[in-house]
């Protein structure tokens, strides 16, 4: 049942690509798809708090601001750098260079926590970076701000985990989503008060950023939280790599992007080191 939750939660992760490009096709700006997306899974989470576990205490206030920033300066901004470095180039493209995350969370918790690598680790960290080159090289010239923005959301996303790994566990996974997700949305809130950035402008669209909140969100993380919590990190991140081949099909199968040799080579290797990465860490934890 672990595998299996990881495995749908990749797939759910893997389809919000393809969400945000409905959306825009109805009308939103990525800002405004995000405050969307955010406002509606933290009203879903609070409300299932309230329901289900109303005699559970809230976080105390330290706790609570973290994870609120956890929400506000980190998954919101990642996300941010997410969509709009994912609106400039193809969505196989920018899965594969946003992909690079783990090594930067390898060579992060090296420099950080001192978690040194293993030999084997340290022969995959060249094949992923080698990998997400020829991929770049894809690139159209005009292009190369979607590459630097999907390398600010995979930089982004590693301080992300880091700072999450040390706090989520206080609280569990349901409460800490939830206050991340109230974080979030009270940020793009924000930024939305001060400029309107375009909503969907009909039901499609509507429906395409509630599918973003409650399957690529909600579902792909409580999902990623309860598979983790059976089989444990390791074997997660390996099945994990069902996410990228997920978007990559989505973007070959519903935005008929093209997938040249090149970047399936680029693709492979950036799995495969990703996936060697995962497995050897495993490895060593055990």
């Amino acid at each position: 049942m672990g595998a299996l939750y990881i495995l749908i939660s990749g797939a759910a992760f893997g389809l919000l690509p393809w969400f945000a490009h409905v959306s825009y096709d109805h009308g939103a700006e990525p800002l405004g798809m995000l405050t969307a997306r955010f406002s509606i899974a933290a009203l879903i989470m609070t409300g299932r708090h309230v329901l289900r576990r109303p005699s559970r205490p809230w976080p105390e206030r330290k706790l609570f601001v973290q994870l609120f920033l956890l929400g506000a300066l980190g998954y919101s901004v990642q996300s941010a750098f997410y969509l709009y470095g994912m609106k400039r180039i193809d969505i196989s493209l920018a899965t594969v260079i946003f992909y690079m995350f783990p090594v930067f969370v390898v060579l992060a918790s090296w420099i950080f926590f001192r978690h040194s690598p293993t030999r084997a680790m340290l022969l995959c960290l060249p094949v992923t970076v080698i990998g997400a080159v020829l991929t770049a090289g894809q690139v159209k010239s005009g292009s190369w701000t979607g590459i630097l923005l999907m390398l600010s959301a995979a930089i982004w996303y590693t301080g992300y985990i880091l700072v999450s790994s040390r706090i989520v566990h206080i609280m569990g996974a349901p409460t800490s989503l939830m206050i991340v997700m109230i974080g979030a949305a009270v940020a793009n809130l924000a930024l939305w008060s001060i400029q309107r950035f375009d909503m969907p402008n009909d039901a499609t669209g509507w429906a395409a950023i509630t599918g973003a909140a409650v399957v690529s969100t909600i579902l792909a993380m409580g999902l990623f939280f309860a598979g983790v919590s059976r089989i444990g990190p390791g074997e997660a991140a390996v099945l994990s790599t069902i996410e990228p081949v997920v978007s990559i099909g989505v973007g070959v199968i519903a935005l008929d992007e093209n997938l040249t040799p090149i970047r399936v080579i680029g693709a492979v290797l950036v799995l495969f080191g990703v996936t060697a990465l995962a497995q050897f860490s495993r490895t060593t934890q055990n």
